[in-house]
């Protein structure tokens, strides 16, 4: 497990792990499972950030883009770079090869940059406001979370939109044992996202709001699954891009979830 891991971050992170050269599918399928890892180490960094940054003065709003944007340095940028060529994709409503021609291309379309600016004003402006109530752990949950949705993503079955490329290394990885674990994870990193309220909302007899994170968690790694189907149907399988996509844009839920949670 640790390999698997030090592999993951070595994939997913700038930080120097030392992962094998050219793993092999096992070990690939693996350090996908250990992607909530990953969450847990980008959470830590953007909420500690975060929080610096308010501690000196910043205000939310600067205090949360602080944060995101080290963990846009963090991850280099993959996932939003991901997000933008998904939407384009599949906002162009071409056939699958064109729609792969087009995540491919390298440039960004009007329809890309526009759920971009969506999603990363939706990070900053959510984290911003986490970390002004003072929040540590919902945070932290809201990245864990959106880092277990490739799992269900990967699952057996799930063909890849192309013979080559990460897609093709990892579709198909998960195990079902590795999909309902990872599902307990985000369940458990639902129920995270009433932070520091959970002794607060437990004593003052409100119970149901751990609970209902933990119901968000779990719908919002069915949702994942759904947009995999959805790749199939219009893409032909799932590639990195579709993955990268799921994480960014499930990290943007979570964290207003989370708010909404408060």
């Amino acid at each position: 497990m640790f390999a698997a891991v030090r592999l993951s971050l070595s994939w997913m992170t700038v930080l120097p792990m030392g992962g094998p050269g050219v793993p092999g599918r096992p070990e690939a399928g693996r350090a996908m499972t250990a992607m909530p890892v990953v969450g847990l180490v980008c959470g830590v960094v953007a909420t500690a950030v975060a929080h610096g940054a308010h501690a000196l003065g910043a205000g939310t709003v600067i205090s949360g883009l602080m944060g995101i944007a080290a963990v846009l340095a963090l991850t280099r940028g993959m996932h939003v770079d991901a997000l933008a060529d998904t939407a384009d994709g599949l906002g162009s409503y071409a056939g699958p090869d064109r729609a792969l021609e087009i995540m491919r291309s390298g440039s960004v379309g009007p329809m890309g940059a526009a759920v971009l600016v969506l999603v990363l004003l939706a990070e900053v402006a959510a984290l911003g406001a986490l970390v002004a109530s003072g929040a540590w752990l919902a945070p932290i949950a809201a990245f864990v979370l959106s880092r277990c949705l490739p799992v269900v993503q990967l699952r057996r079955g799930v063909p890849a939109a192309s013979a080559t490329g990460f897609g093709a290394m990892v579709a198909g990885s998960q195990s079902r044992a590795a999909v309902v674990a990872v599902g307990l994870i985000s369940a458990a990193a639902g129920a995270g996202l009433a932070g520091s309220g959970w002794t607060a909302t437990l004593s003052a007899g409100t119970w149901w709001t751990p609970v209902v994170g933990a119901a968000i968690g779990l719908a919002f790694y069915a949702a994942a699954a759904g947009f995999a189907r959805h790749a199939v149907r219009r893409l032909g399988g799932v590639n990195g891009d579709v993955l990268g996509a799921g994480i960014e844009a499930g990290a943007a839920a979570a964290l207003v979830a989370a708010v909404i949670l408060a």
